[in-house]
């Protein structure tokens, strides 16, 4: 209780000390410009962000055109850069002189692009361009999304640097992600910004991103490395952050309808509308895939087939120029089969869940210099399982249920401080609380944490060319008391088009609820696994030092990056139990809590810390425009993951890791479209009960394209691992894989978009 109050206490003083400094700026004398942004067909561009830096002394702050795309900025006398930015379309920027408040109006018009974009990401708890953040973020626009033709955010992050997706054989399959080799658990999924509920921990650890829609998306952000400074806890290895689609028309429909391979049918339907203060988006899917089975010798199957359903909707509301509210509903609901071997032979698992997600964002300007938010989020996900035996007499054998609830409120304040400085600063309130027969200890008792922080962020203008970030957070944990990490980054504008970055930040996770109380154990299962309420929180550090810039047709960008995590928690195999004596000096020997109660006769894990890694490397990336229509891009991701202890490179991590595309659009052939898209995983070693495996690199290759019908309708077709590329211990004498790859695989479709501008 006390860790609270200091948490409160901290944070109530930053925003203390940010409404303090509103004193500063509202005496002084302010010009107001106004301007609009448009496409090229003079159609408003609603929602566009606008950058406006000072070229005195380097500060630039974001701002937002409204439904209409018209925007208004405060200022002083000076001289400033003013640009333009949204999705899909390349940055417009003009300088601008303001001398008295009867200039005319700006306008700034926005061109389609390929590629080469304007990417506006909020990777440091703020609006900037790509190029101008400190972190390392990638990020997969709205064009990349729909010319691949995927419905799942693991296909399209699979294409992505130093970026590796992975589906778990298990059944409940689920797709994980590894970022600069950190793994899935370490990494902080949000949507729209708020964190997703999907039994963390219990799961695989992770949440499910092989059953997370790309039809929903405007643009996925991944920030790479120990980012907990400005997003808490889990947020150690990274964070993706998945935002949703802000409607651009009047009214804007669009309905997709797709088929392919291994029985895949997608229908997805949604609509928009922008009408006078009120904007809002709504969104109806439906997945389904049958079975597939890559060792037919076996009864079991490798992937599960499976039907979802996804809905979504948002509205926002502007109460006036500079106070906004927006409501945010999504939920699926998701049911799949799978047939894998147990104790008693074949056995079916069916798996149904649903989640519900809900949140509230309150938008204010009180000056033009300070921004005011304050945000309610409510999440449930839940769960139910059934297991039936084949030799087994009666429908039901086993049934297991988990259900999670996650409740969320935080605050920020941010404020232009003079001429250079710009700081942030907040409060953040959780309550995680799960409960489950047959998942956790206790069998529906339920169990609970809560976390409460304060945190800030200070970017200072040092010079026209150079600007410092500092930050930190304190978070008070229920279980674990109070934890302060820190971050530090360095921008350096050695041109317009040439930028130098580094940064440093800390990281710091508590071990989940699955990880302290899991107990999962069924009477048809070969194993079991148990929590560890005496586990020690992970710690991580990130470093990282970078270049990107362009020239012409060129555009780069390369990066070194170290991380370290301390404490790293990990199943442990302790054994095989066949006897009580045997059993008795496991709970002795590793400080099992008798209350778990594990079973004979299955291989029992156990949640330890039982590592300390670091994983460090270097990151390229070159992008060239050979034409107006014709794009190239490559990169390439060099890893080196390793146990400090034994120095043995880590599990299912690769060394090297490429991609390469190109991108070609054209407005001749009716507005034909296409890709052609590979990535390559070099050898990679997976450790065993008895010895580390090296596995054999591969490729992937795949193959987009799109064909206009007109009037709003498009045809398109997509070849997924075009060379059909399986894993080569499939061809041995004994067949078994280690990735999950079904080869080759098609899928055809049809798009119709319908609206009013």
């Amino acid at each position: 209780m006390t860790e609270i109050k200091l948490a409160t206490k901290t944070s109530m003083r930053i925003l203390a000390l940010l409404i303090a400094a509103l004193a500063t700026g509202a005496a002084q004398e302010r010009i107001e410009l106004r301007g609009w942004v448009k496409d090229v067909t003079g159609a408003a561009v609603p929602g566009a962000s606008v950058f406006v830096r000072d070229l005195a002394t380097g500060l630039e702050t974001a701002h937002r055109a409204d439904s209409t795309g018209a925007f208004a900025v405060e200022m002083r006398a000076g001289t400033y850069r003013v640009s333009a930015a949204q999705t899909d379309f390349e940055t417009a920027s003009e300088t601008v002189k303001i001398v008295d408040a009867g200039r005319a109006p700006l306008e700034l018009v926005l061109s389609p692009a390929i590629l080469t974009q304007s990417i506006v990401v909020t990777g440091s708890r703020e609006e900037v361009l790509r190029e101008d953040s400190i972190a390392k973020v990638e990020v997969i626009a709205r064009s990349q999304l729909l010319d691949s033709g995927y419905e799942r955010v693991t296909d399209i992050l699979s294409e992505e640097p130093g970026i590796v997706t992975r589906t778990s054989r298990s059944p409940g399959s689920r797709g994980g992600t590894q970022i600069h080799g950190i793994d899935s658990r370490q990494s902080l999924v949000l949507l729209d910004g708020f964190p997703m509920v999907g039994a963390r921990g219990v799961k695989s650890g992770i949440i499910n991103m092989d059953r997370q829609s790309t039809n929903r998306l405007e643009r996925v952000e991944i920030v790479k490395g120990a980012s907990s400074a400005l997003y808490g806890s889990d947020a150690i290895g990274g964070v993706i952050n998945m935002i949703t689609r802000e409607p651009r028309r009047r009214f804007d429909s669009n309905i997709t309808a797709s088929g392919g391979s291994l029985g895949a049918a997608d229908l997805r339907a949604d609509t928009g509308f922008v009408r006078d203060r009120w904007s809002g988006f709504l969104a109806v899917e439906r997945h389904k895939r049958n079975p597939y089975d890559l060792t037919p010798q076996d009864f079991d199957t490798t992937g599960p087939g499976f039907r979802r359903y996804d809905y979504m909707a948002k509205v926002n509301f502007d109460l006036s120029e500079t106070f906004k509210i927006g409501f945010l509903a999504n939920a699926f609901d998701n049911r799949e089969r799978s047939i894998y071997a147990g104790r008693g032979g074949s056995q079916t698992t069916t798996l149904n869940d649903s989640a519900q997600n809900y949140g509230m964002t309150l938008s204010a300007g009180l000056t033009s210099r300070t921004q005011l938010q304050a945000r309610t989020y409510y999440g449930k996900y839940d769960e139910n399982s059934a297991v039936d035996l084949a030799n087994v007499p009666g429908l039901v054998n086993s049934t297991a249920n988990l259900n999670e609830r996650l409740y969320r409120f935080d605050t920020s304040l941010s404020h232009v401080l003079g001429n250079r400085q710009l700081l942030q600063g907040g409060f953040d309130w959780t309550s995680n609380e799960y409960r489950g027969y047959n998942r956790l200890l206790g069998d529906n008792a339920g169990v609970s944490i809560r976390m409460a922080d304060a945190w800030f962020q200070d970017r200072i203008q040092a010079h026209p060319r150079l600007s410092l970030t500092i930050g930190g957070r304190l978070t008070d944990h229920s279980a674990y008391g109070s934890r302060m990490v820190p971050r530090a980054g360095l921008l350096f504008r050695v041109s317009e088009n040439f930028r130098v970055k580094a940064s440093y930040g800390q990281g710091f996770r508590a071990p989940d609820l699955g990880q302290l109380y899991y107990r999962f154990l069924t009477p048809s299962g070969l194993y079991q696994i148990i929590g560890n309420p005496a586990l020690s929180p992970e710690s991580s550090t990130t470093t990282q030092l970078g270049v990107d810039g362009g020239h012409g047709r060129v555009r780069f960008s390369a990066t070194y990056f170290w991380n370290g995590i301390k404490n790293l928690i990990q199943t442990d195999l302790l054994g095989r139990p066949r006897t009580p004596e045997q059993l008795d000096q496991i709970l002795t020997q590793f400080g099992v809590d008798s209350a778990f109660a594990p079973g004979l006769n299955r291989l029992t894990y156990l949640y330890r810390n039982i590592e300390n890694v670091y994983t460090t490397g270097a990151e390229g990336r070159v992008q060239l425009r050979l034409t107006r229509e014709l794009v190239v891009s490559t990169a390439y991701t060099y890893l080196d993951a390793r146990d400090t202890q034994t120095g043995a490179f880590l599990s299912q991590r690769h060394k090297h890791h490429g991609n390469f595309r190109i991108w070609w659009t054209s407005d001749r052939l009716g507005g034909l479209r296409t890709n052609f898209r590979g990535t390559y995983l070099g050898k990679w070693p997976i450790v065993g009960r008895r010895a580390t495996l090296i596995a054999d690199g591969y490729q992937l290759w795949d193959w987009y394209l799109a064909k206009p019908l007109g009037k709003g309708l498009e045809l398109y077709w997509a070849v997924d691992n075009l060379f059909d590329s399986i894993d080569s211990a499939l061809g041995g004498p004994d067949p078994t894989f280690y990735r999950a790859d079904p080869g080759r695989t098609f899928r055809v479709g049809m798009r119709w978009s319908f609206g009013v501008e």
